[in-house]
């Protein structure tokens, strides 16, 4: 017996050490190690999956079929049958933060590389599955045909569509759906999303299987409510969120808490109030159902309500503002776990910028540099600036301004 007690005082000494090096770690090292190991624990991420990239975590399933292990990180499930997803707070005293990536599949075709819609959850946060698995369209293993004859390949199906290239005669075609009207096929040769008349595709028997696509078709997690705890959180970067990052060629039509979105290319969500959802671009842009379009480095606010449908319904979206520092600092953190992610899996990464990038403005009649500074809400010194300096710089009808900054702040001169 005696010689036990040696042993055993070690394995308290070691577990006491393992104890105090949990509570040694900061808040922001806390974090930092949870987004880490999202590249140990979910590279080879697979389509329409989800991974436990930090504790802790949970998934739950709808119907006992479609459960999976999904207790520790660096588990896997299929979306297929997902129910709800959720992540905790930070825990200074076990040095835990939970992390967790869905990688949607969406309609994108299965001859594409890389992500499809990433969304992350991290700290205090929750999404809710609301598509029946049994209404989510299934992309097709695409057939294999060829062009009748020379023709042009065109960015989406319709009256008056956009040509993006062409095939030729006899070329191979890799088609994978219709339209709905049934005119159209899809091709996606190399992954990439084209539309050709279906009239100009040699036409095969296993054809009549294809799905055809229509807008608004379900697809595994299309739709999901969403949110976030509204406590102080341990530190400024233990602040909860949910990220969205979606192909930045392909923009996605998302239903979140219960108002659909047009998306592209990265958000962030956060439940500032019980009542209140905010969501900030950081790249690219958003469009609501409303016709309201959020450019890069703005928020907008939206109020939640309890309906028949949900406990967080969006019931209106305020007008856009200019991103706070603590969101575009959020932005930041989350762009950085995104990129640990695409490391880990061999995908592009990306970066987060503070204001818009430069646009160029024709001017029309009546247009002044007052105006104009105030129109873009930037500075009339960066105008001046980027159209060759000097203060003798005229506005002339049908000129190509240069607008530096847009949305980085109204500042007239001396201001």
């Amino acid at each position: 017996m005696k010689a036990r007690y040696p042993f055993l005082t070690l394995i308290l000494l070691l577990l006491g050490a393992l104890l105090a090096s949990a509570q040694d770690l900061t808040c922001r090292e806390i974090v930092e190690a949870a987004f880490e190991s999202l590249q140990d624990n979910c590279a080879a991420l697979p389509r329409d999956g989800l991974c436990y990239g930090a504790a802790p975590a949970e998934a739950s399933f709808a119907a006992e079929a479609n459960a999976a292990d999904f207790s520790s990180p660096g588990a896997r499930a299929p979306l297929s049958g997902l129910a709800s997803l959720t992540t905790s707070a930070a825990d200074l005293e076990a040095g835990r933060w939970g992390v967790a990536v869905l990688n949607i599949g969406a309609h994108l075709p299965l001859t594409r590389e890389g992500p499809g819609i990433i969304v992350l959850l991290a700290g205090d946060a929750a999404v809710v599955n609301e598509v029946d698995p049994a209404d989510a369209m299934q992309v097709a293993q695409p057939l294999s045909t060829i062009a009748t004859e020379a023709t042009a390949r065109y960015k989406n199906p319709g009256v008056i569509p956009a040509p993006v290239g062409s095939l030729t005669a006899d070329e191979l075609a890799l088609v994978d759906a219709w339209d709905n009207t049934g005119d159209w096929l899809r091709v996606v040769n190399g992954g990439e999303i084209s539309w050709v008349e279906s009239e100009m595709i040699v036409r095969l028997n296993a054809m009549d299987n294809l799905p055809r696509l229509a807008l608004g078709d379900a697809y595994a997690m299309k739709a999901f409510s969403l949110s976030t705890g509204t406590a102080f959180a341990e530190c400024s970067d233990a602040e909860p969120f949910v990220a969205i990052q979606t192909p930045p060629d392909l923009p996605a039509n998302l239903t979140v808490n219960g108002v659909d979105i047009q998306l592209g290319s990265m958000v962030t969500f956060r439940q500032v109030h019980r009542n209140a959802l905010s969501m900030t671009v950081h790249r690219g842009k958003a469009t609501t159902i409303f016709g309201q379009t959020v450019q890069q480095s703005q928020t907008i606010l939206g109020i939640l309500g309890k309906t028949d449908e949900r406990e967080n319904q969006v019931l209106e979206w305020s007008g856009a503002l200019r991103a706070s520092d603590e969101e575009f600092a959020r932005g930041e953190r989350a762009q950085g776990a995104l990129n640990r992610l695409a490391q880990a899996n061999g995908w592009g990464e990306f970066e987060t910028f503070m204001y818009l990038a430069d646009i160029i403005h024709v001017v029309q009649p009546g247009d002044t540099l007052y105006d104009l500074t105030a129109q873009y809400n930037t500075s009339v010194e960066g105008i001046i600036a980027a159209n060759g300096g000097g203060d003798d710089l005229r506005l002339l009808i049908g000129m190509e301004l240069i607008v530096p900054r847009p949305g980085s702040g109204f500042a007239w001169r001396g201001e």
